[in-house]
């Protein structure tokens, strides 16, 4: 898997951060299984390392019968 490493701001959520880089809320299971180490609090304090897999657009699973506000 090609992953990278980033490292949080002060008052980072990892629902903010899925949806900047999975563009939505699946890629928080994504970011949960690539950090099993870390905890994931609702607020990531200043300085955790998250490992934030790179995925293919064929491998993100969506749910295409949801409202748009639900994507």
């Amino acid at each position: 898997m090609i992953s990278f490493n980033y490292i949080t701001r002060e008052g980072e959520r990892i629902d903010q951060l899925a949806d900047r880089f999975y563009g939505g809320m699946h890629g928080i299971s994504i970011l949960a299984d690539a950090n099993m180490s870390v905890p994931l609090d609702a607020i990531f304090p200043m300085g955790t390392v998250l490992i934030i897999p790179i995925i293919d657009d064929t491998q993100v699973i969506t749910n295409d019968n949801l409202p748009p506000w639900k994507r």
